[in-house]
């Protein structure tokens, strides 16, 4: 039997800033990102490849996902969240173009978002792309990077036998093989969290404990955006840096569902 959606304890109202930069080093920004406050849906994605194909990786995946959100295209596997399916599209179509452009081999992106669905948040990453929550005055990483050095410490058996850990290595990405695994987590959101997406761009650059302090100056979203790349470029800027912040605000006109009344009666 049919036990119908799950009433949300709150509503949330959504408000995000997005903001890109070049770096201090780079000719061209291989980044992109996308951020809508009616869908709900955040993301950042940050290309790699040579002859500037990243670019044209990052803004596949971007378009694919955005296009499969919207649509409903393709259609979600049973128990698979619609971010997820989109991520899964976007490694479809961003293979498929290394796969027939000689120019685009071996291509890829990484890919972070969130999507907020009533009382929850789902979030989905693949690769090096971080999110983190500051919540209560508190900065979290909420994902961890699909990277060598984690796969190390995870495998110490296998310590060396794909190479050196570098920080830069990492293990999965958007668009690299015909199939992809996407982490998924899902969270409680609440009121006045402020979500942030990045690439490494900034997470390299900037420590946490900075990004922190810029995240609880009391200013606008707007400024935290442009004084996280500015932090980063500071620091060296040796790659590109985009971020996405996104805001949750408990909506004071909204009543909970049980509240309605039964029927609705004519004048």
């Amino acid at each position: 039997m049919d036990q119908g959606r799950p009433i949300p304890v709150e509503r949330f109202l959504l408000r995000a800033v997005g903001r890109t930069d070049v770096g201090a080093q780079r000719t061209q920004n291989e980044d992109a990102m996308y951020y809508d406050d009616f869908l709900g849906v955040y993301v950042v994605c940050d290309g790699m490849g040579g002859h500037a194909s990243g670019q044209v990786a990052s803004d596949i995946a971007i378009r694919t996902m955005v296009h499969s959100l919207k649509t409903g295209d393709p259609p979600p596997a049973p128990g698979q969240d619609q971010l997820v399916a989109a991520m899964k599209a976007a490694n479809a179509a961003v293979f498929q173009r290394s796969l027939t452009d000689h120019a685009c081999h071996g291509m890829g992106t990484t890919a972070v978002g969130i999507r907020f669905e009533e009382g929850r948040v789902h979030l989905c990453h693949c690769g090096d792309s971080r999110a983190y929550l500051l919540r209560h005055g508190q900065l979290q990483q909420l994902t961890r990077d699909h990277s060598l050095r984690n796969l190390y410490q995870d495998r110490p058996d296998l310590i060396g036998t794909l190479g050196p850990a570098t920080s830069n290595v990492i293990i999965r990405a958007i668009g690299l093989d015909a199939s992809v695994e996407i982490e998924h987590n899902t969270m409680i959101p609440e009121h006045n969290d402020v979500f942030l997406l990045c690439c490494d761009g900034l997470s390299d650059l900037v420590d946490d404990w900075m990004i922190r302090e810029i995240m609880t100056s009391g200013e606008s979203l707007e400024a935290i955006a442009e004084n996280l790349i500015r932090a980063a470029n500071n620091n060296g800027g040796t790659d590109n840096i985009t971020v996405v912040l996104t805001q949750t605000f408990v909506d004071p006109l909204w009543v909970p569902q049980h509240q309605y009344p039964q029927q609705m009666h004519g004048y």
